[in-house]
C-alpha cells in the first residue's frame, strides 16, 4: 500500500507499506494482509473499472502499530466499487467518492524480464490422501513482502501468504494451507488433507 486519499482531502500513509497487501486470484479469490492480520474472500467485476469484494473473513489479532489505519481498512473493504491501473499502480475507489487506496507492485529482491516480481517455479508435487493417490499440485513462489505462493490444483488457483512457522515454510490462504518441511509438504486443500512430494526431482 502506498497511501489512502480521502474524499475530504485527508491522507494516510502506512509506516511500512508491505504490511498492507492484497492479491487477486484469477479464479475470483482475494487474499489480503492488514498489518498483523490476514483476510480472504472473493472479488467480482461487473464491467470495466468496476470491482467489489465479498464479505472478507479477517483474523482478529490486536496489532500494535497503526490501529487507526488498520480499523479504517477493515471498515472500507466492503465499500470498494471501482479500480484503475496507472503506471503499474492499482487505485481502489470507495463508493460515494469517499476516497481512494493506492497500491504499488509488491517489493521484490530481484526481477526477471517475464515478471515484475521475482518468482521460483512452478514446482510440481504428487499428492496422496489416506495412502491413495490424490492428483498433483503446482506451486509457484513469489518474492513479495510478505512472500506469496500460488497453489494450483484441479484447474483452480489459490493465493497464500507466508506466515511464521516453528520449522519449514508455511503459507495460508482462502481454504488452503501449505507447509513444507524436510522435503515433504503437508497441504490442506478446501478441507482435504494431502501429503505431497516433489514429482520433478
Amino acid at each position: 500500500m502506498v497511501a489512502f486519499r480521502g474524499g475530504n482531502g485527508t491522507m494516510m500513509t502506512p509506516d511500512d507499506g508491505s504490511k498492507y497487501a492484497i492479491a487477486f486470484g484469477a479464479d475470483g479469490n482475494v487474499a489480503i494482509r492488514i498489518d498483523c492480520n490476514r483476510g480472504h474472500g472473493s472479488w467480482t467485476s461487473a464491467g470495466p473499472a468496476r470491482l467489489e469484494l465479498s464479505q472478507l473473513a479477517v483474523t482478529q489479532a490486536q496489532c500494535l502499530s497503526a490501529p487507526q489505519l488498520h480499523d479504517q481498512i477493515v471498515r472500507h473493504l466492503g465499500s470498494i466499487r471501482s479500480y484503475v491501473i496507472r503506471n503499474c499502480h492499482l487505485f481502489l475507489g470507495l463508493m460515494a467518492d469517499a476516497g481512494v487506496y493506492e497500491f504499488q507492485p509488491m517489493a521484490v529482491a530481484s526481477t526477471s524480464p517475464a515478471s515484475p516480481v521475482g518468482a521460483r517455479g512452478p514446482f510440481v508435487f504428487a499428492c496422496t490422501a489416506d495412502g491413495a493417490a490424490a492428483g498433483s499440485l503446482r506451486v509457484t513462489f513469489y518474492a513479495t513482502q510478505p512472500a506469496l505462493a500460488l497453489l494450483e490444483r484441479d484447474g483452480a488457483v489459490r493465493p497464500a501468504f507466508q506466515v511464521r512457522a516453528a520449522s519449514g515454510s508455511r503459507y495460508e490462504g482462502d481454504g488452503v494451507l501449505y507447509w513444507e518441511a524436510r522435503g515433504e509438504a503437508m497441504v490442506t486443500w478446501m478441507g482435504r488433507q494431502l501429503t505431497c512430494r516433489r514429482a520433478d526431482r
